[in-house]
Order: structure tokens, then C-alpha cells, then sequence
């Protein structure tokens, strides 16, 4: 048992380390190779898969047609002078109503400006749902809740408040105010912008006045936003000079009734109609229609993939797919890959339908040119109709790693990333649908479901998906599962993973492509939970059913965050879940001891920058360290599954590197992993924009994160040796390490500040036999991270460093916002 002062010191080395050198002349970092302090994990490079910004469903699932199953409903047609992003907008008499969401955005196309006015009068049915309002001074909108810049000013008749908020891709409050918010009646808002100064008028009254002077936005359009409630909009108008403009609402007649993911097709004088049919769908609750009724030309619906961002084909290689159809009497469906508009047709086949029930039809296509931003149509072009269930389309074997529904660029892009474990979970795994049985069998037949993160989610790449893929890449990980399922439903998941092919859940996994059982070890039991007597008590009913078909599975408790330092397990603050008390903690180990089982407790870090990781990593310490107190002889570790952020900037990176080396240090810690793993470009729904490999539908390239996980992973040597830094003043922090044969021997430095810090180096207990080390440096402006325009914009320099040791001693200049590998052998 270690003392908890000990590790909260660590900790706190983040951001001063060796406080009796603080006043030094110079900056030192003191290494002794020939004093082993303990064993460093290979599994301190992983990260956290979760489909959270379509990192699965448009991210690493090979599938490239988005909406699959035609879930979606259908779309408002469009409202002239906006865009909508998200939600269902329709204009009747005038008036704009809107079903509420997760913040769908309709913006306007007036130009931006910074100064003036802008109004619209709402009108709340009742007090249900939450709020709805305007945003002021928005750029850069996108899908998602929070992709946008700009001020949201919302009104909440059930709380009676008005609210003012900033966007910057995330969500900062900054007043809540007490409003009286009238039901059943039109209620004008005004939003008045002078520089720095914003002031609301509800009703004709100055509600709220604020001045925000540290971070006053850019110039902006203006958009409407409701917040989970129903909502109607009227008399919108912009005052960006002396004059009021009026923006009125108007909404032209175009097809409907067409599955919101696709679009409709219609060339040529040909007349047809669309229909979403909810009478015995192919699965979940809808399937879609098309009907040529006459004339000539083409009637259909196309495709262009996640956020219809186009598909990329490259010529002369082979697409696979497949439909599922029914139809009343025999028609020719057509599929084809085709440029954005339609004007090029790259590849075309038609597919024979047969009247009667739902029938697979399979296809290939083979593009005749390449082109990034393509689309996938389904159409016909002679009188008849058909009902569509759903759709497959995704590269051949060439595209596909090993054979596996996973985009093989995205694979080997986590590959050379270095990852060396991965999880599947996170806040996807709370939602009541995501259960297990319903990701196994043949996906086109597995049920969606309104998950976490997105209403329509797929359950067409999952838990057993993610096993084949780690073990087919050489990756250690662990699936995550919902509190929701029975103990049987997890017996079975065991039976189903590690049972004989011949077996009746072992049958079952090999008919999804898996004979032989899989090799999972860890199974996580939630994700960031509440861990009190409630949770406690089904956490042993799980374990109970998981221990009797294998004693040898490390489970995970999906435990939270800790931001305080805990001197009594039973009773401190500073809990994510609120709790504040380990009691249900200890009555975990207790039950794990009487098992003789193995109890693993996942805590999650924030690393959002360089000094954010500082009170999490204190808490972590610290929590471990309670743990040591009251596991009376229980097998348990903890691990951090997930370090968190709201960017991927080398700000990111930076805090990256000092929260591993404060884990490194401990030595306690077996596994952490970053959060998140993928991240589609552009891609940032709630603020969790913090991707470590980036993706589009042509390419992939690493963040500055991404890169840290790269040289950490890169540079593994087993041994934490002794390593002391006298900071003089600086924020410098650093870590050795060396091979077990003593003949290899790295020094890992973070300099998080904004200058360069010269620092003498003093090696002792190592003669290197090179007069060069290899460098690897990863420096660059904080907010500096990579696009897919410039996707090395920030990469790590590689360079020979001729480091002159005479009697064990060097000097090296370490750059501003740096964290530096040196490797001497």
C-alpha cells in the first residue's frame, strides 16, 4: 500500500515538479539508468472507440451508404433563404413550426453582420420540452448540436428563464435569468448586439444585458434553434443597418414522403411519386417506396453517405452490394455510382425484381472514374414499383481489411497510429437499446434502434464486430456493455464468445464469420455509472451469471471521475456521480474476493489542456489509493479508459503526454486509453471534438494527439528508471525509461510552456555507445492541429541529435509547446 500524499504529489507535478529546485540557477533533468523503479505497461497507447461523431456508423464500418435501412423521416422540403441542419421544419400560414431535437439549426442566407438587431416571435403550446430561440452573430454551421459558432439566446417556458449562451463547437453558458414566458400566445424576443454588449428584450422588456468582453464574437447570420421541445417561429427580421429586413418563411413544393439519408431522382419528362411504407417494413418501422408511373426518363432516390459528404470511388475497383426488395409485380430496379449531380454514370446495373415478398439482390459495380464526392442511386426508368429495405454498398476485398466489414485505410491508419488496445464503449453503451443480441446475426436483418447518439443508429457493426476486428488487428481491448442486460443475456454473450463452434451459441458466431471462440479477457459492466448499492447489486447479479461460465474474466466496473483528493473513502466531494462514499466500491471488492474474481474500476481523466489533467489526475491517484485502503485482499486495478477533451490540438497533445507521464510514474496503472479514437472531418455533434485519426470518405491522417499515441507506442521500453527534474521556474516534466538489457535508454520531455527551456542533461548508470540519439519532437502552437488540406501541418520532427555526453553530461534546448523523445543506445 502506497501513501495517498505521495501520488497527489505526482499529480501535481503536472505543472511544477521538484519544488526544493524551484529557484535553481539552471534547469536539470538527473537520470539513473542503473535504478529500476518498476515495470511501465504496454497498453498505455489505446483508445476509445464509440460510435460518438459517427466514428463507427460513417467512420470505420465499411458500409458507405448512410440511412441504410431508411429510417430517418422524411425532411421538410427546403425553406427558401435558409438551410436547415437537423430537424424537421414546415411553414403553414406563414408560420414556422419545428418538432424540437437535439438543436437542429435552420440559418439564414442574409449576410453577416456584427452590430444591430435581429427578432422573431415564438409561440409554446405549453410548458413541456425545454427551450427554443435564436442564434446571433452563427458562422461555420454544421450538423450537429453544437457545430457552430455563435450566441444562442433561448427562451424555457417550464423553467421560466432566458438563457444566453456562447458556441464555439461546444456549449459555454454564460446567464441564466428568471423570465416570464407566456403559453398559447406569441411571445416577440429581441436580440440587440453592440460590440461587446448583448442585451435581450422579451415581451418589449430588457430582460438581460451582458458584456462579453474577453470573447465577443466575429460577425454572423442569424438561425433558429429549439432544445428538445416543439416550437413555432413567426416574423423573423434582421436590423443590421437603419432598416429592418424582414425574413419571411416560404416553402416551395417538392417530393416527399422520401427517407431523410436520400434524395430523389427524377430525370426527363418522367412522372412518378415516393411513399414511406410503415406495413410490415423490412425491419424497424419504415421502408421506402419509389413508383414510375409514366412518361420517360428516370424516377429513383440516391445516396451520398454520412452527411451526404459524397462517396469516394476510385476507378476500375469493384463496389459490392446489395438491396432488399419486394415488389407487386416484376420490375427492373436499376443501381449505379454517379457523379454529386447525376450527370456522370460511372457504373450501372440493373437487378431483376420478381413480384412477391422481400428478396436479396445482389450486385457489383466497377466505376469508370474516380471521383471523391459521388453518390449511389437506386432508380427506375420504365413504369412499376418497388419497396426498398435496405441497402448495402462498400469496396471489395481490396478496400476491406482482411475481409472484415472495417475500412482497411481506417484500420491500418489505427495500426500505424500505434494503438496497442482499444474499448468500445462510452455513453452509447447507456442507452436502453444498445443490447448485444441485437449486434449479432445477419446485420441487414439487426434492428436499429434511437441510440445515445443518434436517433436512427445501426446496429450493423457491433460488440462482436469490434472483437474480430481487435483480434484480426493484434489489439487487446474490451467491449462495454449496457447495466440494462439480464444475467442470463450475459451468460449467453460468454457462451457466444468463448464457446466450441459446435455449441448452440458457438454455432451462432460462426455462422457471423468467427469459428474458433474469441480471446476476450475484460468485459466493462457500464459507463462513467453511479457506483452506490443500486449499481453495486446489479453489478454482482452480472458478475455472478459471467464467473460461472469463466472465473478467469477481469470485469470492469464503469466507474467516473474524480476531481478532489480522498483521505476518507467513506466520506469526500469532488465525485463526477455525485457519490461520496466507496462503500458500494468496497462491497464490489468484497464480493470479488469471495469469488475469487477480478475487479478492474475504469475512472475517466480530463485532458483538455495542460493544466485541466491536474485536478483529475489528483483524484485518480487518490481514488487508487482508496481503493488499496479497503480492497482487504480483493484482486483489483484500475485503469482510465477514457482521457477527455473538447479539441484535438497539440494543446491536447501536450496534456496528453503529462497525464501518461504522471500514470507512468505511479506505476499502478495498467491501461489508459484516449477518447476518441475516429473522428470524422468536420464531424462534432456535442463537443467531444477530440478525434486522435481523422477521416473523410478518401483518406485519414492523425491529429497532434494522434501523433503522441504514435511516438509513445513507438518508443515502448518496459523499465521506468529513476528521473528527477529540477524545473528552475520552468513547466518542465520528464520521464526514462530503458530496455531490459539496460542497452537502450529514453528520455521523454513535455515543456507544456511558451518558451524554450535549455535544460542540462545529467545520465548516470548508461554509457551510450552512439554519439547520435534519435530525436522525435512533437512541437507547434497550441490551437495548432491538422486538416485534411494540410494534414501535416503538425507532425513530429525526426532528426539525428549529436548530444556530445562527455562525463554524462549534455545540454538540450527543448521548444515552447514541445514534448521531445530522445533514444541513446
Amino acid at each position: 500500500m502506497r501513501l495517498r500524499s505521495v501520488h497527489v504529489g505526482l499529480a501535481i507535478m503536472l505543472t511544477s515538479l521538484s519544488t526544493s529546485a524551484i529557484h535553481a540557477d539552471e534547469t536539470t533533468i538527473d537520470v539513473r539508468a542503473d535504478r529500476v523503479l518498476h515495470a511501465v505497461s504496454r497498453h498505455l497507447t489505446g483508445a476509445c472507440l464509440e460510435d460518438v461523431n459517427h466514428e463507427v456508423y460513417g467512420g470505420i464500418y465499411s458500409q458507405m451508404v448512410f440511412g441504410e435501412s431508411f429510417q430517418e423521416p422524411a425532411l421538410s422540403p427546403d425553406i427558401e433563404g435558409f438551410k436547415s441542419y437537423g430537424g424537421l421544419w414546415v411553414v403553414r400560414d406563414g408560420a414556422l413550426q419545428t418538432d424540437g431535437g437535439d438543436g437542429p439549426k435552420l440559418v439564414s442566407s442574409h449576410a453577416p453582420f456584427k452590430d444591430g438587431a435581429a427578432g422573431v416571435e415564438l409561440f409554446f403550446a405549453d410548458r413541456n420540452g425545454q427551450s427554443a430561440g435564436l442564434v446571433v452573430r452563427l458562422r461555420d454551421p454544421g450538423v450537429g448540436a453544437d457545430k457552430f459558432v455563435g450566441y444562442e439566446v433561448a427562451l424555457d417556458p417550464g423553467k421560466q428563464t432566458l438563457s444566453l449562451a456562447r458556441h464555439r463547437n461546444n456549449y459555454e453558458p454564460i446567464d441564466d435569468v428568471h423570465c416570464e414566458v407566456a403559453t398559447g400566445r406569441w411571445v416577440p424576443l429581441e436580440v440587440h448586439l453592440a460590440g461587446s454588449v448583448i442585451e435581450v428584450m422579451v415581451d418589449g422588456k430588457r430582460v438581460l444585458r451582458h458584456e462579453d468582453a474577453e470573447h465577443a464574437l466575429a460577425a454572423g447570420t442569424v438561425a433558429l434553434r429549439p432544445w428538445h421541445r416543439e416550437a413555432g417561429y413567426r416574423n423573423l427580421w434582421v436590423k443590421p443597418g437603419e432598416q429592418v429586413e424582414p425574413l419571411p418563411f416560404a416553402q416551395p413544393d417538392a417530393p416527399k414522403d422520401i427517407s431523410g439519408m436520400w434524395r430523389a431522382i427524377i430525370r426527363g419528362p418522367a412522372v412518378g411519386h415516393y411513399a414511406i411504407v410503415k406495413e410490415k417494413p423490412f425491419t424497424g418501422t419504415q421502408s421506402q417506396q419509389i413508383t414510375f408511373d409514366s412518361g420517360q426518363g428516370e424516377i429513383g432516390i440516391e445516396n451520398q453517405g454520412l452527411n451526404r459528404w459524397g462517396m469516394n470511388f476510385q476507378a476500375t475497383k469493384d463496389y459490392q452490394g446489395y438491396v432488399w426488395v419486394r415488389a407487386e409485380k416484376p420490375v427492373t430496379l436499376l443501381t449505379a455510382l454517379e457523379s454529386r449531380d447525376g450527370s456522370q454514370v460511372y457504373a450501372e446495373k440493373s437487378l431483376a425484381v420478381a413480384a412477391g415478398d422481400w428478396q436479396r439482390v445482389d450486385f457489383t459495380l466497377t466505376p469508370s472514374a474516380t471521383d471523391s464526392a459521388g453518390r449511389f442511386a437506386l432508380k427506375l426508368k420504365e413504369p412499376g414499383s418497388v419497396t426498398i429495405g435496405h441497402a448495402l454498398l462498400q469496396p471489395g476485398e481490396w478496400g476491406r481489411f482482411q475481409g472484415l466489414r472495417v475500412r482497411r485505410d481506417v484500420a491500418e491508419g489505427l495500426i500505424n497510429q500505434g494503438v496497442t488496445f482499444l474499448r468500445y464503449g462510452g455513453s452509447m453503451v447507456n442507452n436502453p437499446g444498445y443490447q448485444w443480441k441485437n449486434m449479432i446475426g445477419p446485420r441487414d436483418r439487426r434492428p436499429p434502434y434511437s441510440g445515445t447518439w443518434y436517433a436512427w443508429s445501426s446496429n450493423g457493426w457491433g460488440i462482436a464486430d469490434f472483437m474480430a476486428f481487435c483480434e484480426a488487428a493484434g489489439f487487446e481491448y474490451v467491449p462495454a456493455f449496457n447495466m440494462g442486460q439480464t444475467p442470463q443475456d450475459m451468460a449467453d454473450f460468454v457462451d457466444y464468445a468463448e464457446a466450441p463452434a459446435d455449441s448452440e451459441w458457438g454455432r451462432k458466431r460462426a455462422l457471423d464469420g468467427h469459428p474458433e471462440p474469441f480471446r476476450v479477457r475484460f468485459l466493462e459492466l457500464g459507463n462513467e455509472e453511479r457506483v452506490d448499492e443500486k449499481y453495486a447489486e446489479k453489478f454482482e447479479a452480472l458478475a455472478r451469471a459471467i464467473w460461472a461460465k469463466d472465473p478467469k474474466m477481469v470485469l470492469v466496473v464503469g466507474d467516473f471521475a474524480y476531481d478532489r483528493p480522498i483521505a476518507d473513502p467513506f466520506q469526500f466531494a469532488g465525485a463526477a456521480s455525485r457519490i461520496t462514499t466507496l462503500a458500494a466500491h468496497q462491497r464490489i471488492l468484497r464480493f470479488a474476493r469471495q469469488h475469487d474474481g477480478e475487479v478492474w474500476f475504469d475512472v475517466h481523466v480530463w485532458t483538455d489542456h495542460p493544466e485541466a489533467a491536474n485536478s483529475s489526475l489528483i483524484g485518480l491517484l487518490s481514488f487508487t489509493d482508496a481503493l488499496d485502503k479497503i480492497a482487504d485482499g480483493a484482486r483489483h486495478k484500475v485503469v482510465v479508459f477514457e482521457f477527455n477533451s473538447g479539441n484535438h490540438a497539440q494543446k491536447r497533445a501536450l496534456a496528453n503526454a503529462l497525464a501518461v507521464i504522471a500514470i507512468e510514474r505511479d506505476g499502478r496503472i495498467p491501461i489508459v486509453s484516449v477518447a476518441n479514437c475516429l473522428q470524422p472531418d468536420k464531424q462534432n455533434d456535442n463537443g467531444w471534438d477530440q478525434g486522435l485519426l481523422f477521416l473523410n470518405p478518401s483518406q485519414v491522417w492523425l491529429q497532434p494527439p494522434g501523433y503522441l499515441t504514435h511516438m509513445l507506442s513507438a518508443n515502448y521500453l518496459p523499465q521506468l528508471v529513476q528521473c528527477e527534474v529540477a524545473a528552475a521556474g520552468t513547466k518542465l516534466n520528464a520521464n526514462s525509461k530503458r530496455s531490459e538489457d539496460g542497452k537502450t535508454l529514453l528520455l521523454q520531455v513535455v515543456n507544456p510552456g511558451g518558451e524554450a527551456v535549455t535544460a542540462r542533461i545529467n545520465l548516470s548508470g548508461f554509457n551510450p555507445t552512439k554519439s547520435t540519439a534519435e530525436l522525435t519532437e512533437l512541437s507547434g502552437p497550441p490551437e495548432a492541429a491538422n486538416s485534411a488540406d494540410r494534414p501535416d501541418a503538425i507532425v513530429p520532427r525526426h532528426a539525428q541529435w549529436q548530444h556530445g555526453l562527455s562525463e554524462g553530461r549534455a545540454a538540450y534546448k527543448f521548444p515552447a509547446y514541445s514534448v521531445t523523445f530522445l533514444r541513446f543506445e
